[in-house]
């Protein structure tokens, strides 16, 4: 009997503490560059440069999935930025992360980050092209997140994809993603 109980104590810490490790897994990172306007704003100016390519996310299969029909975006490389950016991939040029590695979240997360970049799409062949783009310095973001079920629950598969670019001026830059 005595050793049922210290069975249900160990089970019940075990709980307690696996309740614990999610419940910080899910805590916001504090970022400590803070968001600047200024120092991201010349992402809107209309440049003379285009940048076009493909990206494809590895699934956990060894699989690729394409862009097509996904969103894809041009996050001009700020100190917040690339913060962000190796928090979540643990470097700064190139990487992927699938939903199911649960990526962070971040505070604060100023509406103006998702507001100052470029946004795009990719057509049915996985194509994406940006047109009068300014010159600098990128992170091409595509976001490939489909509608999936786990044990016959709605849900999210899928993930993003990230690679550093230098958009040069008066010049078109071709972009293959491919973990």
């Amino acid at each position: 009997m005595e050793s049922r109980k210290s069975v249900k104590a160990a089970l019940g810490l075990l709980a307690l503490l696996t309740a614990a490790s999610f419940a910080q897994a899910a805590e916001p990172i504090q970022l400590k560059n803070p968001f600047s306007i200024d120092e991201v704003k010349w992402v809107k100016e209309v440049g003379n440069s285009s940048v076009k390519g493909k990206v494809f996310l590895k699934l956990p299969d060894g699989q690729y999935k394409g862009c097509a029909g996904f969103n894809i975006e041009l996050l001009p490389v700020a100190k917040y930025s690339s913060e962000r950016i190796f928090n979540v991939y643990g470097n700064n040029e190139q990487g992927q992360i699938l939903l199911k590695d649960n990526p962070p979240k971040f505070t604060p997360d100023p509406k103006e980050y998702h507001e100052l970049l470029i946004k795009g799409q990719c057509n049915e062949k996985d194509e994406f092209l940006f047109a009068n783009v300014k010159s600098g310095d990128y992170y091409l973001m595509a976001f490939i997140i489909w509608d999936a079920k786990v044990d016959a629950k709605p849900a999210k598969d899928g993930g993003a994809v990230m690679k550093r670019i230098h958009v040069k001026e008066n010049a078109t830059l071709e972009v293959l993603s491919k973990n």
